[in-house]
């Protein structure tokens, strides 16, 4: 039969071991808390990412496929009613804009993809397959609920354009900047002709083809 000192002894051995499966558990349990408390970056952000990383892609006919989750992309800046003047090249200050013409105008929202912005702004530079898109809406007054008073705000979509830095063009061009609209739900583009785009950007744009000077994001590292 066995002792009392003995049972004593032997629960005395088995007493680390127990504190020290129960220490084991609560660091597993706390390690495993954490775990589940750090946040996860969305999948719609990890998803727009890798779509920027991988650059613009093409359907076989040649035609710009549209990037999928842009508005995740760096926002570099947005502007209400910007148009372009066909006599862009006289030095004549343009006309004041009214209210009444802003009314009519719309919100250009514009993102490049994170890629192309983390170069830039390291270099002053927009490398090979840069993406710039230009988000557009109506400018529209009011909303449902009518607890705004005044002013302005992006309504209905009108269109989403693209600017695209690419030296391996699949539709033959040699000019490494090509330019895209996409009309509501439209997925693919052909490029504008040269002339349409490229020659202006090329005579009027502050950096690279780029309106650098409009979008505040990007002027601040130029």
């Amino acid at each position: 039969m066995e002792t009392l000192s003995g049972i004593r002894r032997r629960r005395s051995r088995f007493i680390p071991v127990a504190i020290l499966l129960l220490s084991a558990g609560w660091i597993a349990h706390h390690v495993q808390s954490e775990d589940q408390q750090k946040p996860t970056k969305p999948a719609v952000a990890t998803a727009a990412k890798s779509a920027g990383a991988r650059g613009p892609e093409y359907t076989e006919q040649g035609e710009l496929k549209l990037p999928e989750g842009f508005e995740s992309w760096v926002f570099v800046g947005s502007n209400l009613g910007l148009e372009y003047r066909e006599d862009a090249a006289k030095d004549e200050a343009p006309a004041k804009n009214r209210d009444d013409k802003l009314k009519k105008a719309s919100f250009h929202n514009v993102y490049i993809n994170p890629e192309a912005y983390e170069h830039f702004a390291k270099t002053g530079k927009f490398p090979d397959k840069t993406m710039l898109v230009l988000d557009v809406y109506r400018a529209e007054e009011g909303e449902p609920k009518s607890v705004v008073s005044e002013g302005l705000f992006p309504g209905k979509r009108k269109e989403i354009a693209l600017a695209v830095k690419n030296s391996a063009r699949p539709d033959g061009s040699k000019t490494d900047w090509a330019y895209y609209d996409f009309p509501p739900d439209k997925k693919t583009a052909k490029a504008f002709p040269d002339s349409a785009c490229y020659d202006c950007h090329l005579q009027h744009a502050d950096v690279d083809n780029v309106w650098v000077q409009l979008y505040p994001t990007l002027r601040s590292r130029k």
